[in-house]
């Protein structure tokens, strides 16, 4: 096990390594963290994850699941978008566990303009992502999890859309030493996009210098772009609870830590924490460390930091929190309902909030 562990690490840091090809992906909206358990923690939750957000962060925690889990989250992102994911999970016995997510990004109704009309044209257009997963999950052991997704995306615009298909795959291992968790997952691998509609087509008069030719209908050559591929390597840990190193009948404390590297984006590591009191309160916290090739806030730097940043990565600490309820202590309820909310610092964006509700049957 410690190999193991030594290996990914390793691999880990030889990632770090490659170069930065920031806006070069397309569907981005599939690294939109969903969840308010999870985002309240930075995200910090590859090893942990054990309910039906599984299905984006790490398809193996499905098989965690001990009966039927519905999820429904939403999101208000930037710029009144709105983000929502709907994910279910059904077990199925010895053959393993069975997941269904979608995850859909609302950019609502736009003003059209064109080059002659750059104030608007008078009519309107909308904007719209969602990726469909059907998933499988498995406990080969009492120890070890996998779990595999296969997604359908589609971005749309206008009378223009582009489609793909993709998969993500993970792992989970419990280990023997106070409830650590090690997971590992590869999200978003997968086929390219290319945009194609009637946006594309154009009228063209292939001899400009001839009178009287007619114009042809042409179409527009876009390009292939890839998908966000990702892989995360997260650890989570108790060092206070029940049957934790600490003992204590009350309190319940979590520390987990993941490292994110997606193809797009330099990679960064998130830590956070999640604190249980008694079974009816979550507390949370998280930090994301990245870097960056400018700052936030250029007006408040002098002239000297500007030149001394100029040709330097600056490191940002990006915070979250949250809290979560729970109807364990509430027999009279025929199930367990789980309220999760979060806050997340997205630095120039702004802040942003997120509500989820989880049915366990």
């Amino acid at each position: 096990m410690t190999r193991l562990v030594f290996i990914i690490l390793i691999f880990c840091s030889a990632l770090m390594g490659q170069f930065d090809n920031a806006g070069t992906s397309a569907a981005n909206f599939l690294k939109i963290g969903v969840g308010g358990r999870a985002s309240a923690m930075a995200g910090a939750i590859t090893g942990q994850v054990d309910d039906p957000t599984s299905l984006f962060w790490n398809p193996a925690g499905i098989a965690n699941a001990k009966g039927i889990e519905v999820t429904v989250n939403h999101t208000d992102w930037i710029f009144n978008l709105t983000h929502s994911y709907l994910a279910a999970i059904m077990p199925a016995g010895r053959i393993g566990h069975f997941g269904l997510s979608i995850n859909y990004l609302d950019m609502g109704e736009m003003e059209s303009t064109t080059e002659f009309q750059p104030e608007g044209d008078g009519t309107t257009f909308s904007a719209s992502d969602m990726a469909i997963g059907i998933a499988y999950g498995k406990n080969m052991s009492d120890r070890f999890n996998i779990g595999l997704q296969l997604k359908m995306i589609q971005e749309s615009i206008s009378f223009s859309s582009a489609t793909a298909l993709a998969i993500d795959a993970g792992s989970q291992y419990i280990t023997r030493f106070s409830g650590l968790k090690i997971g590992m997952s590869v999200t978003n691998f997968g086929t390219k996009m290319r945009l194609n509609g009637t946006d594309q087509k154009i009228d063209v008069d292939p001899f400009e210098d001839l009178d009287g030719n007619p114009d042809v209908i042409a179409t527009l050559r876009t390009e292939d772009w890839p998908l966000p591929m990702g892989f995360r390597f997260g650890l989570s840990f108790q060092p206070l609870g029940p049957e934790s190193i600490i003992k204590n009948s009350l309190l319940n404390l979590t520390l987990n830590t993941d490292y994110y590297d997606s193809r797009d984006l330099n990679p960064y590591f998130v830590g956070g924490a999640e604190l249980k009191v008694g079974n009816l309160l979550y507390l949370r916290s998280g930090i994301r460390r990245e870097y960056q090739h400018y700052s936030d806030s250029i007006d408040d730097l002098t002239t000297n930091e500007i030149d001394d940043s100029a040709n330097s990565e600056l490191y940002v600490n990006r915070w979250s929190w949250g809290f979560g309820l729970t109807s364990e202590s509430f027999p009279a309820i025929p199930y367990k309902l789980n309220l999760d909310y979060s806050v997340s610092d997205l630095g120039v964006l702004g802040i942003s909030s997120q509500i989820g509700l989880t049915f366990k049957l």
